[in-house]
């Protein structure tokens, strides 16, 4: 791929008409996060598509070892799009400055995390540079953190790192990777809370074992899952196919609450909320949920059912699409999902970036030794 090397075929290409698809699906694996400023960032990915055409979507592994790619991905919160909306300039811009800072242009772009609006900006900036996106991500979810990724648990730095804004303030940010969320949210706070940052240059050869293979095919998959007309049982039924997703309970949501958030977790832009879901016609299990932006925690009776890094999300079983956190009512009628995170994730390493006590819960996963 780099110099004369022909590109490879791509698995399909990403239309503006599939963005619909996309968003569905991406949803369910934001963990409760919401889609705030999603319309306006939709729009924008489907200009970009409408000019430029449809992005290729190429197997990590087809691509040469050589081939030269970054992550990109937006860093802040979604909010500010509602009155800042991005340009279109923000995603070409981010990737042309770390391009300089390495001195190489890419061959390719990668997703940070193939979730929520993230899942569109690493598209939007395929379709501006021309390049092809891989199917592929470092998270298989949404995480807070820049480093909470399996390139940072492959030893892939995450700086050089170049980032822009909307208003066009632009950083170029080399620091260990601990360091570099601290430091880029002190920028994107002052440059408008949202800046579109490409991270993680590496060859395709490195990324090969860091990466999550299949992410946004895996996110199209559920979208047309949950956007075709099915029944619950169906529904259900696809997503256990697709991402190995399981029902944890059913019932409405009968609380919600504010709580102050664990000592541990003062260092994540986190907005604390907790869930009760339980059947009141039933002496079904009371389930609660404990989530600091994302859903991070269910517990059934006060034992942990499931936690970050798997995702828990909720699904409307009226509508059959995503709840996000800031959406939810008393009185819903949801059901509790988990999404198996990837195995990389499941390792000592990897629920120690971020699993339960990353976030500041003193409980074990599910899946830990000794968690029993």
């Amino acid at each position: 791929m780099t110099g004369t090397a022909p590109r490879p075929a791509p698995l399909r290409h990403i239309a503006a008409a599939d963005l619909p698809v996309l968003v569905a699906g991406n949803e369910l694996l934001s963990s409760g996060r919401g889609a705030a400023g999603l319309d306006g960032l939709t729009l924008c990915v489907s200009a970009l598509l409408e000019r430029h055409g449809p992005v290729p979507l190429v197997p990590l592994d087809a691509l040469p070892p050589d081939a030269r790619c970054a992550a990109v991905g937006a860093v802040g919160g979604f909010a500010p799009l509602i009155e800042l909306p991005l340009t279109g300039d923000e995603f070409a811009g981010a990737v042309r400055m770390l391009e300089d800072r390495t001195g190489a242009p890419l061959d390719a772009v990668v997703a940070l995390n193939s979730a929520g609006p993230n899942a569109l900006v690493p598209i939007a900036a395929a379709a501006a540079l021309g390049l092809p996106l891989v199917d592929c991500d470092g998270m298989g979810r949404i995480l807070p953190l820049i480093h909470q990724t399996t390139y940072a648990l492959a030893g892939l730095p995450v700086t050089p790192l170049a980032g822009m804004s909307a208003a066009g303030d632009t950083v170029l940010l080399e620091t260990s990777s601990a360091r570099a969320d601290l430091l880029l949210r002190g920028v994107v706070d002052a440059s408008g809370g949202l800046m579109t940052c490409a991270m993680y240059p590496a060859t395709a050869a490195r990324l090969r074992p860091a990466a999550i293979r299949g992410a946004t095919s895996r996110i199209m998959r559920m979208g047309e899952l949950l956007t075709a007309p099915s029944r619950h049982s169906a529904v259900l039924a696809g997503l256990a196919r697709t991402t190995g997703a399981r029902l944890l309970a059913s019932g409405r949501v009968e609380a919600l609450d504010l709580p102050t958030p664990p000592a541990g977790a003062r260092q994540y832009p986190s907005v604390p909320t907790s869930i009760v879901v339980c059947d009141p016609a039933s002496d079904g299990p009371v389930v609660r949920l404990e989530a600091q932006n994302e859903i991070l925690l269910a517990l059934i009776d006060g034992a942990v059912a499931a936690a970050v890094p798997d995702v828990v999300c909720l699904l409307d079983r009226q509508k059959l699409r995503p709840v996000g956190i800031e959406g939810v009512a008393v009185g819903d009628h949801v059901d509790v999902l988990v999404v198996p995170a990837a195995p990389m994730w499941h390792t000592a390493a990897g629920l120690a970036l971020a699993g339960p006590r990353a976030f500041g819960f003193p409980v074990r996963h599910p899946n830990e030794e000794g968690s029993r």
